[in-house]
């Protein structure tokens, strides 16, 4: 007998905050490893032409890890996966492991083939997309900016097969293993910035071949696990063995091959709409890049450090419970269960606000402080560390709409609504361009830098509008009920968002979050850098606790008890 490895969805709010808190676990090992390899770049390169060339170079092979690698293509895949094995989208419903492995074969053939050819042609292509990437460099930077990207390009293929083994594991309810796959890559990552300097590399080669190389270890990781959860679907045959004839050797009918194979297609059909749709938040990252290459030296890595430093809440936050919340939302809408969809998706809804409002409100008033504790070191100069402070201040803004972003897009893809999504994208990096046009003529040169970041919180705010009148549209009011305590206020707008007293809560608390934060970092400046962050930090935690204490917010409790309760993480072998 065939074990189902789906959990079972448990109640809205608890299931996603006890999944949420395990991923956020995971995610936090993996952001602070990412902060020590920024911080290793930061010391080895600086904040001068080199790491303007690195990090231009890295720029489209990095966009492609947020959208393969670590969430997007996943996210897509993962909701395309939920609806076939419970055959909401003409897929072989209940599905057994033999369909799963034909599924997972059949995509990995399909979209290896793509990758490989993506590859081929973005290599040759690679002078061009140099010159797009960063149209401002010229010369010498633009000769080393092509040089690195063609080490760095590899990559892509690697990410994307590893996505599809993540969206495999997430189908059916594994997600530690995802959760853990970027600290791998930025453990190889660490290895490659320790090589360099040791003086066995130059430094940005370095970091350039070990990106290629986290990627290979991250695709590893994932694979082996698919295989050991699946142990037949890669062993009956070489690659190049018929899917009829493999699918004959796993004893599934004619019939049933050709519904995976039906099923593999219109998988990958929804893939360039629906990555597209959650590609927005890099896609207007790339636009503002493509910004700041004219705006002087080293603008370009001051928005890649200030970015790094930015996803360390975000994903925290918005990533983890995006895609703790996306099989349960696909299991909902295949079976056409609107009720409870609605209550799952405003339950993501509230415990994105609930902390991505406070982890907003701490950078704005800790974020030039923590730029030069954390990155003040070696080639990073004053002049670095004032500009990256600055580009931090402006992405704050568009933190908490990144965030709830993360669970609105989970929603369209588990109701399929690919296209939408991707039209979203493109006004988002529309708006993201006009904006920074704009700022650009408006602010001073010394504030040049504060233009192409405060255009992408506008475009991520433009995405987040978009997203709630679509999903307010598909849903339909009398399919879903409202939250506790939502009935009767926000009149014309959707029964599942989060009400006015939940808002209230939540901005009250991030509010007093960032005041007493700012204060305390104040108060305490005497005692040196790290001693006045450490106590903003620790003040500003305990003050938004109190506060939800005192107005006895249900969402903390309901945290606070998952995060007590063990969770029951699924190991690899598919045992409890």
């Amino acid at each position: 007998m065939s074990k189902d490895y789906r959990q079972k969805d448990a109640a809205p709010s608890g299931g996603l905050a006890r999944i949420a808190a395990l991923l956020g676990g995971f995610a936090l090992f993996s952001r602070l490893l990412g902060l020590v390899r920024d911080m290793g770049m930061a010391w080895l390169l600086g904040g001068g032409a080199a790491a303007d060339a690195l990090v231009a170079a890295m720029r489209l092979p990095h966009v492609l890890r947020r959208l393969l690698g670590e969430g997007s293509l996943s996210m897509t895949l993962t909701a395309s996966l939920v609806r076939l094995q419970l055959g909401g989208d003409g897929g072989p419903g209940g599905a057994e492991n033999a369909a799963t492995g034909l599924l997972a074969r059949a995509l990995s053939l399909r979209l290896g083939i793509v990758l490989i050819l993506f590859t081929l042609v973005a290599l040759a292509a690679a002078p061009w997309l140099a010159k797009a990437l960063a149209p401002g460099f010229s010369g010498a930077e633009l000769e080393r900016t092509v040089f690195l990207l063609r080490l760095c390009l590899p990559y892509v293929l690697a990410a994307g097969m590893a996505a599809l083994g993540m969206a495999l594991l997430h189908s059916m309810g594994i997600f530690w293993l995802p959760a853990l796959s970027p600290a791998l890559f930025n453990m190889v990552m660490l290895l490659a910035a320790g090589a360099a300097a040791l003086g066995f590399f130059p430094p940005a080669p370095a970091l350039a071949a070990g990106m290629l190389c986290g990627g290979i270890a991250q695709w590893l990781a994932q694979w082996l696990a698919v295989r050991r959860l699946l142990p037949g679907s890669f062993r009956n045959g070489p690659p190049g063995t018929p899917l009829n004839a493999l699918g004959q050797a796993h004893g599934a009918g004619a019939e049933r091959t050709r519904a995976v194979n039906r099923a593999a297609w219109r998988c990958l059909r929804l893939l360039p709409g629906g990555v597209l749709g959650a590609a927005a938040p890099q896609l207007a990252m790339l636009a503002a890049m493509a910004l700041a290459s004219g705006l002087g030296q080293g603008q370009v890595a001051a928005l890649y450090y200030a970015e790094r430093l930015l996803e360390l809440p975000l994903g925290l936050v918005g990533v983890c419970l995006g895609m703790a919340s996306l099989p349960a939302l696909s299991r909902l809408a295949a079976e056409g269960n609107f009720s409870r969809f609605g209550q799952h998706l405003s339950a993501a809804l509230r415990l994105t606000l609930m902390l991505s409002l406070p982890a907003a409100a701490g950078l704005a008033a800790l974020g030039p402080q923590l730029v030069e504790g954390l990155l003040g070191h070696g080639a990073f100069d004053r002049q670095a560390a004032f500009e990256t402070g600055l580009a931090l201040l402006a992405y704050v803004p568009g933190l908490p709409a990144f965030a709830c972003n993360r669970s609105l897009l989970a929603a369209c893809n588990a109701l399929g609504l690919v296209r939408h999504t991707a039209v979203s994208a493109l006004w988002t990096v529309g708006g993201t361009l006009v904006a920074g046009l704009a700022l650009v003529r408006m602010l001073g040169p010394e504030y040049s830098i504060l233009a192409p970041a405060l255009a992408v919180s506008c475009g991520l705010w433009l995405q987040c509008v978009l997203l709630l009148r679509l999903l307010g549209k598909r849903l339909r009011e009398g399919d879903v009920c409202p939250p506790a305590g939502r009935r009767g206020f926000w009149p014309g707008l959707p029964l599942w968002l989060p009400g006015p007293q939940v808002m209230g809560r939540h901005v009250l608390a991030g509010g007093l979050t960032g005041f007493a934060a700012n204060a305390l970092l104040r108060l305490c400046a005497p005692w040196g850098l790290w001693p006045s962050l450490l106590a903003g930090i620790a003040g500003g935690v305990a003050v938004w606790a109190l506060v939800l204490l005192v107005l006895r917010d249900p969402d903390l409790f309901l945290l606070a008890g998952r995060l007590r309760k063990k969770p029951r993480v699924p190991i690899v072998d598919g045992s409890a």
